[in-house]
């Protein structure tokens, strides 16, 4: 088992919360921003100041929680805070959560974001549902850190998806979801399978130097804007079956180390695999066009 790092001595870039500080342990305690016109963080208000705080809140309002840590309990009731009553799902404008830490499952299911959602950094230590999320500015995930599964099915991302150097330590599910801006998941780390079957990419998608360490899935899935999997690491199975790439697609020195699945695939346009490891099983059964270099 390894050791904790100890808490990093470089204060956070806004004014922070501080409870908890101790000169032999941790000198600047706790990280998570001070709630406007307060001293302490959310996590740490008085219940009479978190409460006026939360009643205060409107369906569509910014928040900003950046380091803030969150029990189940207190996400649930910010988000209720944030619900809609004609829909019956939270509504939010900016969101920043960044090097938020969430200590139990997180619940976003059908929240809509209609700013900018951002979770760079953040630590999910249970479950991160976002199934039927709709990003409707740019969804920030970069060196987030997932460690259990993670579900955004059926997620609409309006804006940029950025999940570059994100860690997924679990499942995780993007079935079904659409990405209508570019979709960064460059040097992303899936250390349990990943499932993207089905998924639309109506922009770039871009999977550069990503490390797929167990089943990852994109049967069916379609890219509409060009597809990058250059120097990308699969080592179990690749499944591609069914899947429709309409512009540009990059395998070029991608390593596959189990099976690699291209039946039925439709290239549109070059399809680049120069380079490419194959160390198990690959089927390949192309439409519309021959790979341009291989």
């Amino acid at each position: 088992m390894s050791t904790p790092s100890p808490p990093s001595s470089t204060p956070p870039p806004w004014p922070y919360c501080g409870r908890g500080a101790a000169p032999a342990a941790d000198i600047i305690g706790c990280r998570g921003i001070r709630v406007q016109g307060h001293t302490a963080c959310l996590a740490h208000l008085a219940s009479t100041d978190r409460y006026a705080y939360l009643y205060a809140l409107a369906p569509g309002a910014n928040i900003d929680h950046r380091g803030t840590t969150f029990t189940q309990d207190l996400l649930n009731r910010l988000l209720n805070a944030l619900r809609d009553p004609t829909t019956g799902h939270p509504r939010a404008g900016d969101a920043k959560f960044e090097s938020a830490t969430f200590e139990d499952d997180a619940k976003f299911e059908s929240v809509t974001f209609e700013g900018d959602a951002k979770f760079g950094s953040a630590i999910f230590k249970g479950d991160a549902w976002f199934q039927s999320a709709n990003f409707e500015g740019d969804a920030s995930f970069g060196l987030a850190t997932f460690e259990g599964d993670v579900d955004f099915g059926s997620a609409i991302f309006k804006g940029d998806a950025k999940f570059a150097s994100a860690t997924f330590k679990r499942y995780a599910e993007f079935r079904w979801a659409t990405f209508k801006a570019i979709a960064k998941f460059g040097w992303a780390t899936f250390e349990d399978s990943a499932v993207f079957k089905r998924v639309t990419f109506e922009s770039d998608a871009v999977f550069e130097l990503a490390a797929f360490e167990r089943h990852t899935l994109f049967g069916s899935a379609t890219f509409e804007g060009d597809a990058s999997f250059r120097r990308a690491t699969f080592k179990a199975i690749a499944w591609f079956r069914r899947a429709t790439f309409k512009a540009n697609t990059c395998l070029r020195g991608a390593t596959f180390e189990g099976d690699a699945d291209f039946g039925s695939v439709t290239f549109e346009g070059d399809a680049d695999f120069g380079f490419a490891t194959f160390r198990g099983n690959a089927e390949f059964g192309y439409r519309r066009g021959e790979p341009a270099s291989e």
